[in-house]
């Protein structure tokens, strides 16, 4: 172990940082870290970054605070109880580090944060609890082509893995088996609408989550100073406390895996008007020599309702996943299903494209990709 003397050494925040030969505390200072997910994993990522001095932290969770997040996250207070996790979380942040800017977002990344947002971060780490959530993440990242770290936590075990969509390795999707597949899609029916599933309770502890969080950031620390870091892009390292072992492995990247084909730089910026409808988009698009255009939902909305029994019909647009499978039977009759229109693409062709952008549950800042006659575009709305 190296001594240092520090006896000229001026008393500022960072001063032992800047006896790391490789640190660069300018570099952290313009970095942007979305965290997502503000659990037990979560506390620790951010009270780490903000101890480091990471510049802008975004963080999203849709949860509150319940009593039983205080025996293993350092943020929350009990009087934080029914509080948002984020903005609980955003208060003592600022108290640990005032120099750092805090964006806290209550809600879903799937639904609720647009790949232009996601894109204006330099990394993700993830810290969430489930096949699903880790699957947003992952479609998230890559539509935006920035690279995640992922952890996971059990009692005494845990798992830390980095992908990158810039690189040829392996992505999360990759590893995903056919049970995780099958846990993932008992969320939802066969028609693909949101079922009322309550979330298991997940049994761990502050020390695996304090690890875990830490090799998180110590890994997003390494990439952000351009270093190589403990794991390679499409690397996992797993962990135990108890026995302590651990040992690190390379996921095989699947061949069609559909998650590696997503990442399309923006070439159209398009202003977002609520009350324009699609069609005037792919208009747009052939005027400006984009012929035969197809545009593609990130996420997929019910368009029509329909009962055949009594015949009321109702225009829903809502998302696909959010749509509770409870709504699904008749509000006139009490038919216990309806046939609805599921809404994946546009066409000039499609009376669909009438749809008014406002009905589409597009997020701010939201990329979607487009087939043209010159090959795959991607727009933004802004």
């Amino acid at each position: 172990m190296d001594f240092f003397d520090i006896s000229e050494e001026p008393e500022t925040r960072y001063a032992r940082h800047h006896l790391i030969d490789w640190w660069n505390q300018e570099k952290l200072k313009q970095a942007r870290v979305l965290v997502a997910g503000c659990g037990a994993l979560g506390n620790e990522v951010l009270k780490n970054l903000a101890l480091v001095g990471v510049g802008k932290i975004t963080v999203i969770d849709f949860d509150t605070v319940s009593i039983t997040n205080l025996t293993r996250s350092v943020l929350f207070r009990e009087s934080d109880v029914d509080l948002p996790k984020v903005e609980a979380a955003r208060q003592q942040l600022l108290e640990i580090n005032p120099d750092i800017s805090i964006e806290a977002i209550q809600g879903d990344l799937e639904f609720d944060l647009g790949i232009g947002n996601v894109r204006e971060h330099d990394i993700i780490i993830g810290c969430l609890d489930s096949v699903n959530a880790r699957w947003a993440i992952n479609q998230a990242a890559y539509y935006a082509g920035i690279p995640w770290v992922n952890g996971g936590i059990g009692v005494a075990q845990g798992e830390v893995s980095f992908f990158d969509p810039k690189s040829e390795a392996a992505c999360y999707d990759c590893s995903i088996s056919d049970k995780m597949w099958e846990r993932r899609n008992q969320r939802y029916s066969c028609q693909g609408v949101k079922r009322n599933i309550p979330d298991r309770a997940m049994p761990t502890t502050a020390p695996i989550a304090s690890i875990v969080a830490a090799m998180e950031v110590h890994q997003a620390l390494l990439y952000l100073h351009g270093k190589a870091g403990m794991l390679n892009p499409g690397e996992k390292i797993f962990l135990s406390l108890n026995p302590w072992t651990s040992f690190k492995v390379q996921i095989q990247r699947q061949e069609y895996c559909p998650a590696h084909d997503l990442p399309i730089e923006p070439t159209i910026s398009i202003k977002y008007e609520a009350n324009k409808p699609v069609v005037e988009i792919l208009k747009h698009l052939e005027k400006s020599g984009f012929s035969e255009p197809v545009l593609w939902l990130r996420n997929e909305i019910i368009g029509k309702m329909k009962c055949d029994d009594c015949g009321y019909e109702e225009q829903v647009n809502q998302l696909l996943r959010q749509y509770p499978e409870s709504k699904l039977p008749c509000p006139k009759c009490e038919n216990e299903e309806r046939d609805f229109e599921v809404i994946r693409n546009f066409t000039l062709q499609d009376k669909s494209a009438e749809t008014l952008l406002a009905d589409l549950c597009l997020t701010q800042n939201e990329i979607l990709h487009c087939d043209t006659s010159k090959g795959k575009i991607a727009i933004q709305f802004c």
